[in-house]
Order: structure tokens, then sequence, then C-alpha cells
């Protein structure tokens, strides 16, 4: 593969992560309008009761994917949790709630825009609604 070649691939993978850093960082805004707490890199957390539910993106190694993962814990230990659904099942044909998120994106403004709005729809409708399940509608 020649140097230019290489320097170019190099390049689109830097704008590809910057723009998954910016699709983050929106849907965090959006996730702190609704009562969560940054609680670290990709980790946002809200109390309901005697539990916390928990909201994590895993970044895959590729930059060019990211993962939703939710889970209630104990808010005093921490220790036993409740394990949801993560976001790699709702992408497909056969996704659980019939609804396939296209949570992909590229470096221009309105496929970024889609992809957050993809996310925030995708954890209102199924992390969202899988808290609410687990601990009554109060959270």
């Amino acid at each position: 593969m020649s140097e230019d070649r290489l320097a170019k691939l190099q390049e689109r993978d830097r704008a590809m992560r910057e723009a998954r850093d910016e699709i983050l960082r929106r849907v965090g805004v959006w996730l702190r309008g609704r009562g969560f707490a940054q609680a670290g890199v990709g980790h946002f957390t809200r109390p309901a009761g005697v539990h916390v539910c928990r909201i994590g993106f895993q970044k895959l190694s590729s930059g060019r994917s990211v993962r939703v993962m939710c889970y209630i814990s104990g808010a005093d230990t921490g220790g036993d949790s409740m394990v949801g659904p993560w976001s790699d099942s709702y992408e497909g044909r056969d996704s659980p709630n019939g609804r396939r998120y296209q949570f992909g994106w590229s470096t221009l403004e309105p496929d970024m825009a889609r992809s957050t709005a993809e996310y925030c729809k995708y954890i209102e409708e199924v992390v969202l609604e899988w808290f609410d399940g687990r601990l009554g509608n109060g959270n």
C-alpha cells in the first residue's frame, strides 16, 4: 500500500472517530436532560430508589461502531445486577422489538444528526422501557 493511500485511510479513520465522539457527546446531552449523570467516559447513571440504572457506550475497536449496554445494580452495593438489552441485536432484520435501528454514520452533519437521533430513539424505546419494566414507571 502506498504511503499516500495509507495516509488517506488514517485521516479517514481519525475523522470517523471524531464524528463518533461528537455523536456520543450529543447523546450524552440528551441523557442528562432525562435525569442521567455522567459517571465516567461513556457511562451514565440515574438513581431509582434502592437501584441505579446504568447506560454504557462501548466503542468497538474499529472506531466505526458503538454498542449501547444497560444494566441495573443496587445503589449501595453496586453488586447484583440485572443485565439489559444490548444494541447489537436491534440493528438487524430480526430485531426483538421489530424495529431496525440504523446507528451507522459518516462525517457529514446530516448522518451524524440521524445517528444521534437513532441512538436516542433506541434508548427511549428499548433501554428506558426496559428500566421501567424492571423497576416500575416512577423512574
